[in-house]
């Protein structure tokens, strides 16, 4: 990460969780996917108490996706509730995105998911989901 310290966290939780950080002036600083709770647990632990803003994409199930979702241990609430969980212990703020604003940040930043495998989105997810808030919130500029 150099001399630059995190500021901006953004996620995109599941199982696979896709992860970015940024300075305070909108640069961004590394980037990765983790793999589980325990993992993710680890990679929040990792980060300095410099994080004042976290952007995680919402989850919501959805009435005609539940019977898909039987049985599932709800790897994305989890995930939301770790990072809830660092959040507050970091004193940042937590900012919701919902999912729909996906195609609105591809377009933003020109990183598109189409046709990865579902598990090698969620980085490019949560880059999106921290850029569209950097552009929105002008701490950084559009530039494509």
């Amino acid at each position: 990460m150099g001399d630059a310290e995190p500021y901006f966290l953004a996620a995109d939780p599941g199982e696979h969780t896709g992860w970015a950080i940024w300075d305070d002036k909108g640069m961004c600083l590394d980037f990765g996917t983790t793999h589980g709770t325990d993992e993710l647990h680890d990679k929040l632990a990792s980060f300095p108490i410099t994080i004042k803003v976290v952007i995680v994409e919402d989850y919501k199930l959805w009435f005609h996706k539940a019977r898909r979702q039987a049985g599932s241990d709800m790897p994305a609430s989890r995930a939301i509730g770790q990072l809830e969980t660092f959040a507050k212990l970091w004193g940042a703020r937590i900012v919701k995105q919902p999912s729909h604003i996906k195609g609105i940040a591809e377009k933003l930043t020109g990183k598109s998911t189409k046709g990865l495998p579902h598990a090698q989105t969620h980085v490019l997810d949560a880059i999106n989901h921290g850029e569209y808030y950097l552009i929105q919130n002008k701490i950084k500029e559009f530039t494509i």
